[in-house]
């Protein structure tokens, strides 16, 4: 939402010139089996070994640590590493299978170096951990061919050695920055972790601290990585890979990982600032059936509230909501409300008055309730801190819920307070924070986190039986647990459409998977040619909305007149058929943390392009999307990695490791498959209700041998947790006399409704013949030979047609091989 805030000053984002103490000698330390300790007069600092490739590092101005909380790390007991202390006279050194943690003590400095000795990460020698009354920082050196990527949602390249490799300067600092750009420091979350890659291997650091904090990658200084914050103690993690992947998965292992999204969040979304009244909803879900653009989502911003207050509806414009909701879910709608965490400050309002008598809501020094100006006028702010008030606003949804209400938006919940210098709150007032009261100091950053974790946890109460759907745009390390993320109020312009590739990437490497931008930019109104190719490239962000301001005019898949309409209608058509391709992705990114939407580098760490390139990116492993970013383009250069690519609408095949030119038009959408790739795909439905029953398609790149798995469930139940899932492992051999494919039996209890099973891929001499051979039977079957359209009509058979082989029988979830003779 728009809505008027500051950014902070310049002055802000740096640690002072003077004052500052490096850390300077202290005595040896002592070990304990887990922990190494050191003390003296500056002091208490611990490294201790989490596992063999998770190290934390812990230091405090004060003779022994404070209570042990984090509202980011979830799992620090990961079993017992498999580590060695060796105590020095001039340094002690810990030993695992891959790492060895050197620390110097006078003065001290630590260093993080693989089995083998190559330092990976060290403290400068001039500056180290250093501290300055509350504050602190920590200079790491920073090597001329290191790339850094991460920091959650920032502007600038994806390399945050970029900006002409002087590097970027961040501040950790959840803000409301409405029509920002690619300067624009700080955005709505932070996520202090950062990952680096240096000559194919990367590690990770992630900084445990919610207070202000700042990451200069190479600004101030180009051989310093420094990170510090204003307050609270140091405490960092070094995360080793050397794998890319790895340090995602460990970093996640850590902070949790995304929950499971219900099918239906993964299809297309329609928003504005903002639909309303009834008859102009139900419009506007008509239209998308009558013109058969496929959408499963429709969201009301705050005007569907009475006077702007959170769970509430205006009457006048909602006459019976429930009624709606439910005509709306007839036509394969679900409906999703926003919510802001300010519930207004007005006796007789049942929020209100249930927050004050329960002592729910922030305060100001004097004990007294903290309010300020937002969206109902003066307001009171939900103590998130407070375990007793996230439960309390949780079940405020039920009256949401009870009506039929989808899913949540949070918005606003920097949080966001009109009329003060910074755009939020005073930095004084108090909230409950574990029973350890703090200062907005301390929790400002935490406050999206913790509001999205109150209504995850609130939804999953209520409808315990039901996947918990959650956007916010506000959120800290660790927030990927309870909610999706977008990129807040961007501008309609192409640097934006730019910019939102780069930062999406980046918020994926920080360990947020399930994020979008708003399809066109939020601030303006977009020409047709950026809404479309906006649209175009946001086929393949995981959240996918339409949004825009309220000064703005429609903009819906057909705003822009008959032309483009048909080609936004074709950009929505492929988002859906490859749904189940999308969801499998993202259920893999549930397990591992690894982002569905991904850079380059992180499946090639060892290719020097890939670990620069910010203007194409992979979907999981197997496509490659190269969308159109600049205005008028009629060509677009595609950097393809090691490996064969196909392109994803010809088949036509590309060697990697190169560069090639393509021609575009208004309708390209530049798509490659790695060689060996497995893309699961579906004809086109109008939502993802009428999913099941379709043909399961399922397009196989040229390899000699690739495999991959393919997950299924009911797309919105909790029943997955308890095997009631299905899934199967494809592979494929292939060599001068035929092409295999095999599909093993399937994992889990769950069986889709009957269907049909469809094999495509590009071969490059017609097919003699194709088999297919059951598991439990040693006779193989020849299927029959059919033109495209008699095979359409079939039941069984194959056919070939411009280079590609589709092979058809029903889907018997169950053993099979299909043998493709040359």
């Amino acid at each position: 939402m728009l809505a008027t805030s500051s950014i902070l000053s310049a002055s802000a984002q740096n640690p002072v010139a003077g004052g500052w103490t490096s850390l300077g000698a202290m005595p040896a330390p002592t070990w304990d089996g887990k922990m190494l300790l050191l003390q003296s007069d500056q002091g208490t600092l611990a490294v201790t070994p989490l596992t063999d490739d998770i190290i934390r590092v812990r230091f405090t101005t004060k003779p022994a640590f404070g209570r042990d909380h984090s509202y980011a790390v979830v799992n620090r007991d990961a079993g017992t590493p498999d580590v060695k202390a060796d105590i020095g006279s001039a340094a002690a050194t810990l030993t695992s299978p891959s790492l060895k943690v050197t620390v110097q003590y006078a003065p001290l400095r630590i260093s993080f170096a693989n089995a083998s000795g190559k330092v990976l990460d060290a403290d400068d020698s001039g500056h180290g951990i250093s501290f300055a009354g509350s504050e602190f920082r920590v200079a790491k050196q920073l090597r001329e061919d290191e790339h850094v990527y991460g920091f959650g949602e920032k502007s600038g390249r994806l390399d945050k050695r970029g900006w002409q490799l002087g590097g970027y300067n961040y501040v950790m600092w959840n803000s409301d920055t409405p029509a920002y750009d690619s300067s624009t420091d700080p955005l709505y979350s932070d996520v202090p972790f950062f990952m680096v890659l240096r000559g194919g291997q990367a590690h990770g650091i992630f900084l445990d601290n919610t207070w202000r904090s700042f990451f200069d990658i190479g600004r101030e200084q180009p051989n310093l990585l420094t990170f510090g914050a204003d307050g609270g103690d140091l405490d960092y993690y070094f995360i080793n890979g050397p794998d890319p992947k790895k340090v995602i998965e460990r970093y996640t292992a850590l902070t949790g990982r995304m929950p499971l999204p219900p099918l239906w969040s993964l299809g297309y979304q329609q928003c504005r600032w903002s639909y309303y009244p009834e008859a102009r909803v139900r419009r506007l879900a008509d239209n998308f059936r009558e013109k058969q653009v496929p959408a499963d989502g429709i969201w009301l911003d705050i005007h569907y509230m009475q006077d702007y207050k959170p769970f509430t509806w205006s009457h006048d414009r909602f006459p019976n909501p429930e009624k709606m909701i439910s005509d709306l879910s007839t036509q394969g709608f679900h409906l999703v409300t926003i919510l802001d965490g300010h519930p207004a400050a007005q006796k007789g309002y049942a929020p209100y008055d249930e927050g004050v008598a329960g002592n729910y809501f922030v305060k100001n020094p004097n004990g007294s309730i903290y309010k300020g100006a937002v969206w109902p006028g003066s307001c009171a702010f939900p103590d998130f801190g407070n375990p007793s008030a996230r439960e309390w606003w949780g079940g405020l949804y039920k009256s949401l819920l009870d009506v039929g209400v989808a899913g949540i938006w949070n918005d606003m919940d920097e949080p966001s307070v009109f009329g003060m210098p910074y755009g939020t709150m005073p930095t004084n007032v108090i909230f409950n924070n574990e029973g350890q009261p703090a200062t907005s100091l301390e929790m400002h950053n935490v406050f999206g986190q913790l509001m999205s974790r109150s209504t995850f946890e609130g939804l999953s109460r209520l409808q315990p039986d039901k996947r918990a759907f959650v956007l916010t745009r506000s959120s800290f390390a660790g927030g990927q647990r309870y909610a999706a993320v977008w990129s807040g109020d961007a501008t309609a312009d192409w640097s934006s459409l730019r910019q939102s590739v780069s930062m999406l990437l980046g918020l994926g490497v920080s360990g947020f998977p399930f994020v979008g931008s708003d399809i066109g930019g939020f601030v303006r109104m977009p020409s047709a040619e950026l809404c479309t190719r906006w649209l175009q490239t946001s086929v393949f962000y995981p959240f996918m909305r339409m949004h825009t301001s309220i000064e703005t005019p429609d903009k819906e898949p057909w705003s822009f007149g008959p032309q483009f309409e048909v080609v936004n209608k074709r950009a929505i058509e492929l988002r859906y058929e490859l749904l189940p391709f999308i969801y499998n992705v993202m259920q893999r990114a549930s397990e591992t943390g690894v982002p569905a939407l991904r850079p380059l580098f992180l499946d090639f760490p060892g290719d020097g392009r890939a670990a620069t390139t910010d203007d194409e990116f992979l979907f999981g492993s197997d496509l490659l999307v190269a969308p159109v970013l600049w205005e008028g383009a009629d060509s677009r250069d595609v950097y393809l990695p090691a490996g064969d690519w196909f392109d994803y609408w010809t088949g036509q095949r590309h060697a990697g490791n190169s560069t090639i030119s393509i021609p575009v038009t208004m309708d390209s959408i530049p798509i490659f498959v790695r060689g060996g790739g497995f893309i699961f795909r579906q004809p086109v439905v109008q939502y993802t209700g009428k999913m099941p029953g379709n043909p399961l398609k399922v397009l196989i790149a040229p390899a000699t041998e690739s495999e991959s798995s393919l997950y299924e469930d009911d797309g919105e139940s909790l029943k997955y947790r308890n095997g009631d899932f299905m899934k199967r492992h494809f592979h494929q051999t292939s060599n001068d006399q035929s092409v295999a494919v095999e599909i093993l039996a399937p994992e889990g209890s769950y069986r889709p409704a009957k269907r049909d099973l469809i094999l495509e891929t590009w071969l490059n001499v017609e097919p003699k013949s194709v088999t297919e051979q059951f598991g439990n039977t040693t006779e193989s079957e020849t299927l029959p030979r059919l033109n495209s359209a008699d095979l359409a009509g079939s039941s069984k058979g194959w056919s070939y047609t411009g280079g590609l082989v589709t092979i058809k029988d029903n889907d018997h979830c169950e053993e099979i091989k299909f043998t493709i003779q040359r």
